[in-house]
């Protein structure tokens, strides 16, 4: 019981970043490419009291902690076991390329000054919404894998 109550709260998680990666995707993503630089210079008006990563630098660890709990609570069952792994895996390195690859492009949208070659911010903005894509994927994957957890945990 304990041990589907736990892939049930992984599920949440994932399900939660799945989300809000998937509306940064479709709503936030082709609002800051349209335009540049003024697109930008907007979401850095809106974005001044809160932005996206409060939001993720919360619920992403909290679901890799609960992820690594369901993997040590599940161990000793190896269906679920090898699903969680998977969707831990996925997760994991998700985060990988959020603090390797988008952090970079977003400091440079947001952080920065705005560059004096506009190609700079063209070029992070673009990458950083094809890297959306590619986390969405992830993110996609790691649901589906804890599900399977799910479903291989209730049939035992």
């Amino acid at each position: 019981m304990i041990n589907e109550l736990l892939v049930t709260l992984a599920l949440l998680g994932v399900a939660l970043l799945l989300g809000a990666t998937a509306y940064e995707s479709v709503v936030m993503a082709p609002n800051y490419e349209r335009e540049i630089p003024s697109s930008i210079n907007l979401a850095r008006q809106f974005l001044k009291r809160t932005t996206p990563a409060h939001y993720f630098r919360i619920i992403a660890p909290l679901t890799l902690l609960v992820l690594v709990v369901d993997v040590i609570a599940c161990w000793r069952f190896p269906h679920p076991r090898w699903w969680l792994l998977g969707g831990l895996g996925s997760i994991a390195v998700a985060d990988a390329i959020t603090f390797a690859f988008h952090y970079p492009r977003l400091t440079i949208m947001f952080k920065s000054p705005e560059p004096e070659d506009l190609t700079l911010l063209r070029r992070a903005t673009r990458e950083w919404t094809v890297g959306n894509y590619v986390r969405l994927v992830l993110l996609g994957a790691a649901f589906l894998f804890a599900l399977h957890a799910f479903a291989a945990l209730v049939a035992q």
